[in-house]
């Protein structure tokens, strides 16, 4: 039993650092996506219809949703592994009771940081307010209020998604 826990231990971990990957990969993609959109749209403005500045702020928040995805898969390893697997390798006795394992040192509040989060809403938000500002330039009823209610619908998703983030690990704690 003792190796099974630790080949789970592994296999998740390997788990873990492929999907840490794949969302680097993602949010590079985004950011090369998004701004050479813009940049090329920018350039040719005059003979483009502004409303178009919309599609960046739509492709940015369903880049967000991959990312989301990703991070609450990383998020529900560490979860697993902080509750399940590191107790069963401290009471298999291989570990010194008074070490602290890694997922139980990343929930410590001193070792948690948010800048990879701001960086990535906020890059989203910069396209929102793009796009938002294109609509009423010109304003034409029916497309930039549908348009606008339709971005004010993803952002409040995207915002839930990314707060969701945030509850797992007290939701795992809690079961």
């Amino acid at each position: 039993m003792p190796n099974q826990i630790w080949n789970l231990f592994v296999e998740l971990r390997k788990e873990l650092l492929e999907s840490q990957k794949i969302r680097s990969q993602i949010i590079g993609f985004k950011i090369t996506f998004i701004t050479a959109t813009i940049g090329l749209m920018a350039t040719h403005i005059m003979s483009l219809d502004k409303v178009l500045f919309i599609i960046p702020a739509f492709a940015a928040i369903c880049f967000d949703f991959i990312i989301c995805s990703y991070s609450f898969s990383i998020k529900r390893i560490g979860c697993y592994t902080r509750d399940h697997i590191e107790p069963a390798l401290k009471a298999q006795g291989d570990i010194p009771h008074d070490f602290i394992p890694w997922q139980e040192f990343l929930t410590d509040s001193k070792t948690r940081q948010e800048l990879a989060f701001y960086g990535n809403i906020g890059l989203t938000l910069l396209t929102v307010v793009i796009g938002t500002i294109s609509l009423f330039f010109p304003f034409r009823l029916f497309i930039s209020s549908s348009l606008l209610f339709a971005l004010l619908v993803f952002v409040v998703m995207d915002i839930l998604a990314h707060l969701s983030l945030r509850k797992l690990g007290k939701f795992w704690k809690d079961i």
